[in-house]
């Protein structure tokens, strides 16, 4: 979801000389009265609204990148603790230590901070991302200073209250951020709300959602309270339930979560999804609960540290003292709160040049969170432990704990102290995300070190960059299929193999999966230094174009011609942004846009249809459709558009392309028409309350999947809907036969709702039709992948239909040269025959594809047990169906002692999941489907190496355990008896295995003596030889020998005379005594008799070469 991709810069504030006079009478010389602003002592950052600025601060400046406080300034008002932004970003408040509050006011101003001058008028420069307009001139002008006489332990702010936690006495001030008005301060005693558990502890934290209007306090006992203003109607309504109730009303949070004997009767107001934001316009009703911090949890180092919030996903996460982040879920339909998951780092050893002294807890104390402004992503800083990214669901993504064993000894740690620039890797204060997300602000921990026996404290800001999915920023079906990566600067794409992965199925070839640069690397020029950062990015379903958005217009590019299209009037494509996102059908480009200041004076929405062929501009747009509602989400399914709007209504547009569907160029070179019709509306009001909440949209069928054609198909198709993490299914309840009618009434009621997945961070749904799996669904959680195959499939579906549709619609491919070249070797099916079990028909089992397939989910209600849950050890970002890879990303960390600094990489990692299908099929005993499915794969050359990865994952399972007929061991060895590779799959197995495993293996399978026989009847000597190992093991020398001399009189037959050289050799390492070796000089003589011409050959002179190697051995 997120990797870092390079290496940090590390930023410092403007290096200026400023003059300071100790006083009036001391004569001190000018220039020993001249120095600079220290470079490493900053104490806080703090990003305002979307990251656009941030302000740090040491004790003594400010730096908006940078104002000075004047020395008087800091001796009157205290030095700078901590930074308050307004929510529009026009004022900041610094706290200070000496308890004052100093509002400053950011004023915007229009001449540029500086301007390039050259000698020569004609010099050209290149700017960088967003640096087009030149750097920004901000203002920032000291307002007033307000002293809170009771401390100031934290604060949060609204759009026009400031609320500040007091310390002595405990309470809660609101402040206006404009303090001259009337009735600017309201006051409420900690004590007296009714909210904390224990009267002693205090509020010492304090964090505020504005979009979901909730705020979080954390107390001097580490408890973490979720928080809203009530109002004086809700406070009336609920205080008599509350003091008639003999129970708290905590029922519907998690057990263990709340303290017992406690609520106010504002408990109700935190549930409130209606309630209004803290103003100083009405009166503050307080109303909160607990739902971190039981004594329990505070006695096992759960204390509460710090505090994130993730509106995207409805998700509050809590740092702990012991190093565990907790995560809990706001349900959306109850408003209650759930434990969701939990984050650990793995326990490893602590950073450079830190005394081991002290426990794990202190070394692992979480400092700072904050999610990513998608919510797919969170860091975590930890005290000693460096830089942690998690996804939403808790998936590792990076880690700078994986540099533990470079950390491994003492004296290791104290070289690399000396020369590491990257000095977050020690701990980290603070840090928040940049705009985009591409960049990840750090400020780093402080650590007390002896220089020249003063103590000195450093703190450095740095700037990771990263790479993330293009899904984060736009969930459409193509995005979801194919790896497309967004960084700050550039697109990467990953590159299936380009034309030779296309065409071949039986292999991956190594060097040709890839991620591709595009263009070089790096965006237009022109397009991102005036538009950065990129909101949107989208790819084809053929991968062969790629659209961007930025903060104004859009442009795409042709993987193929290596060309970017821009618009060619500056003036259009500074007329509209995108809204909503973008979406390809086939090369034509539809846009969901925001025309600024349109012909009516406000804001109008579109939907664009744009031309791969065509430049773009105005005069050569294909289609307008004007929208009455504001776009929020853009995906295209078959041949339909679905746009969902702000109304929370989802619009299905029919796609039409003029001559016969294909884009055709005239005389003119203009594309043909192309133009989109509005066909369905469906209402998702009582679906879900907020259209924000949802991240994807597809349509369904059972039979297609997501291609939909067809307007009988679209009237009776599911919905597939990704609601804050829950992945659930909307079935029509009854179908619609009107034929050629917007249906603008449909609404949740037509529909029957079902959870097909819980903590989905995105899915895709499969499209190539392999076998008996004609539809599946991956669904990415924080552990691995869940499938959902063949949903509401019926009966009709046929076994011999599957075995003669595959690939079809794949290119035809010849056969990897040398693949099946040995093709002796490989024997013939049913080589087992009956030995698999004595339950079992004598006769070779044989399936009948003439039957029905079962391979199917037609409840819905079934879907759990239904489900292939394959976890992983990456994070994956595409399936390869037809190859049975899933292809996803690892984090790759690369420190040297000569650099002094990470260097951040990705790269790709593969999985197959064919084992896990198939472990599947047969443990719903329908092995018809395991092996048709199967067949489909055969000619992959690493099939054998899945056949024998189910084998070994079923064995180490199921040994020493007593299952009786729930044993599929037997149904695997069975199912494997279907494939020429069987005797390969057991004797590679086992001899991967532990010995102590042979047993249970082998009395399931049958005597290895008797495999061997069959190895050589099938005259697979190569596969007898590895039976020789297991026979040695399991029987005596005597045996073994005489095992190994048949089997060297059967590769003499066939003069395979390598294999001869290797059975003597074997020979040689397992007798001692040479009587075994006289065996077989005695068989290879009685071979060698003059019955052929004795004309010299080849063969002979290998024949003698060995006879004389063997009496080497032998004396």
């Amino acid at each position: 979801m997120y990797w870092l991709n390079g290496i940090a810069s590390q930023l410092s504030p403007c290096n200026t000389p400023h003059q300071h006079v100790k006083s009036k009478k001391d004569s001190v010389d000018k220039q020993s009265a001249v120095h600079f602003l220290p470079l490493t002592d900053f104490i806080a950052i703090q990003p305002s609204h979307h990251a656009s600025l941030f302000l740090a601060c040491s004790r003594t400046a400010l730096s908006l990148w940078s104002v000075k406080r004047s020395n008087q300034h800091v001796s009157e008002f205290g030095e700078n603790v901590s930074i308050l932004w307004k929510p529009d970003g026009s004022s900041v408040v610094i706290v200070t230590s000496r308890h004052y509050l100093l509002l400053y006011a950011i004023l915007p101003f229009d001449q540029r901070s500086f301007d390039f001058h050259f000698t020569r008028s004609q010099h050209s420069y290149v700017t960088g991302p967003g640096e087009g307009k030149g750097p920004r001139t901000i203002l920032l002008k000291f307002r007033l200073a307000i002293r809170i006489d009771a401390g100031i332990a934290c604060g949060f702010p609204t759009d026009d209250t400031l609320i500040i936690a007091t310390q002595t006495p405990a309470a809660i001030q609101c402040i206006s951020w404009n303090p001259h008005k009337i009735n600017s301060l309201q006051t409420s005693m900690q004590s007296s709300m009714g909210i904390l558990v224990n009267s002693l502890e205090t509020v010492t934290g304090m964090i505020y959602d504005r979009a979901m209007n909730i705020s979080v306090w954390r107390t001097n006992q580490g408890r973490a309270y979720l928080v809203q203003n009530g109002s004086e109607e809700h406070d009336r309504q609920y205080s008599g339930e509350i003091q008639e109730s003999s129970s708290p009303t905590s029922s519907t949070l998690p057990p263990g979560q709340i303290s017992k004997g406690y609520h106010s009767s504002h408990s109700h107001a935190a549930f409130d999804s209606a309630s209004s934001a803290p103003s100083l316009s009405e009166v503050i009703y307080w109303g909160g609960i607990l739902f971190h911090g039981t004594e329990e949890a505070l006695e096992t180092a759960e204390e509460a540290t710090c505090i994130a919030i993730n509106s995207s996903f409805s998700l509050i996460a809590i740092g702990t003292k012991g190093g565990t982040i907790y995560v809990y879920s706001i349900q959306s339909d109850s408003h209650a709160l759930e434990l969701s998951h939990t984050l650990t780092l793995p326990h490893g050893i602590s950073a450079p040049g830190l005394s081991q002294q002290g426990g794990v807890y202190e070394h692992n104390t979480v400092q700072s969170l904050a999610w990513t402004s998608d919510g797919y992503a969170i860091s975590v800083g930890y005290e000693h432990r460096g830089l942690a990214v998690w996804s939403v669901y808790g998936a590792l993504l990076s880690s700078t704990s994986d540099m533990d064993d470079v950390f491994s000894t003492k004296q290791r740690q104290q070289d690399i102290s000396k020369s590491l620039q990257d000095t977050y890797v020690y701990g980290v204060k603070s840090m928040f995300w940049g705009p985009g997300n591409y960049q990840l602000f750090i400020l780093n921990h402080w650590h007390t070190h002896n220089q020249s026996e003063s103590k000195v404290q450093d703190a450095h800001l740095f700037v990771l960059p990263f790479s993330k999915l293009a899904i984060t920023s736009l969930h459409n079906s193509e995005n979801a299929r194919r790896g497309l990566l967004q960084t700050d600067d550039r697109l990467l794409l990953y590159n299936h193999g380009g034309d030779y992965q296309d065409n071949n199925t039986t292999t991956i070839d190594p060097d040709a999966v890839v991620w591709t640069h595009i263009l070089h690397t790096q965006y237009p020029g022109m397009y991102i230094t005036d538009h950065w950062p990129i909101r949107y990015s989208s790819v084809s379903g053929d991968g062969k174009f790629i659209a961007i958005a930025g903060r104004k217009g859009l442009a795409h590019y042709n993987t193929t011609s290596g060309r970017w299209k821009m618009f060619g009037n500056q003036q259009q494509e500074e007329s509209f942004v995108i809204q909503g996102g973008l979406a390809w059908y086939k090369h034509v480009l539809m846009a969901a846009c925001m025309v600024l200041n349109s012909s009516g004076g406000c804001d109008a929405y579109e939907l664009r249809l744009y031309s791969r062929d065509n430049n773009l501009d105005n005069a050569h747009v294909l289609h307008t459709e004007v929208l009455r509602y504001i776009p929020v989400y853009v995906t295209i399914c078959g041949s339909f558009l679905l746009v969902l709007s702000s109304e929370n209504v989802l619009n299905i547009y029919s796609i039409f392309l003029g001559n016969d569907g294909i884009m055709m160029a005239n005389t003119t070179g203009m594309a043909s028409s192309a133009r989109i019709r509005l066909t369905r509306q469906i209402s998702f009001a009582n679906i879900v309350s907020n259209v924000s909440r949802i991240r994807g949209i597809n349509l369904f069928n059972a039979r297609v999947g997501d291609q939909i054609t067809t307007l009988d198909e679209i009237r009776s198709t599911n919905i597939i809907v990704l609601i804050d993490g829950r992945l659930v299914m909307l079935c029509p309840t009854a179908p619609d036969h009107r034929a050629n009618e917007v249906n603008k009434n449909d609404s949740q009621d037509q529909y029957e709702l079902h959870i097909l997945s819980e903590k989905t961070e995105y899915y895709w749904i499969g499209r190539k039709s392999i076998a008996n799996l004609l539809t599946s669904l991956w669904a990415v959680d924080g552990k691995g992948i869940k499938v959902f195959t063949n949903l509401l499939r019926g009966e009709e579906h046929s076994l011999s239909t599957c075995a003669n549709d595959v690939y079809e619609s794949e290119p035809s491919t010849p056969t990897t040269p040398s693949v099946f070249s040995a093709k002796k070797y490989i024997g013939k099916p049913f080589s087992l025959g009956y030995r698999v079990g004595q339950e079992l028909d004598p006769s070779p089992a044989s399936i009948d594809v003439e039957g029905f397939s079962r391979w199917t989910t037609r409840n819905l209600k079934y879907v759990v047990p239904d489900t292939i849950h394959i976890p992983l050890d990456f994070y994956p970002h595409s399936v390869l169906l037809e190859k049975g890879v899933i292809v996803g990303i690892e984090q790759n960390i690369i420190y040297k002692d000569s650099l002094g600094f990470m260097i951040y990489k990705i790269s790709t990692k593969t999985h197959l999941f064919l084992h896990h299908f198939l472990r599947h099929l047969l443990k719903r005993d329908i092995e018809e489907d395991a092996v048709v499915f199967a067949k489909m794969y055969e000619k992959l050359v690493y099939f054998s190496h899945a056949l024998e990865i189910l084998l070994h994952t079923v064995l180490e399972e199921e040994a020493g355990q007593l299952l009786g007929d729930d044993a599929i061991l037997p149904l695997v060895i069975k199912f494997l008896d279907h494939f020429p590779h069987a005797l390969d799959v057991i004797v590679s197995c086992a001899r991967k295995t532990e010995v102590a495993l042979w047993d249970h293996l082998f009395s399931v399978v049958g005597k290895p003596k008797d495999l061997f026989e069959l190895c050589l009847a099938d005259d697979r000597l190569r596969t007898a030889t590895s039976y020789l190992i297991i026979l040695q093991t399991m029987q005596p020398l005597a045996i073994g020998g005489k095992d190994t001399t048949q089997l060297l009189q059967r590769a003499i037959d066939v003069n395979d005379y390598e294999l001869c050289k290797e059975l003597i050799r074997f020979l040689s390492s397992i007798d001692n005594t040479g009587k075994a070796l006289q065996e077989a000089l005695h068989v290879i003589k009685s071979h060698m008799e003059p019955t052929k011409p004795s004309s010299p050959s080849t063969q002979d002179i290998q024949v003698d070469t060995l006879e004389q190697s063997i009496h080497n051995m032998s004396t």
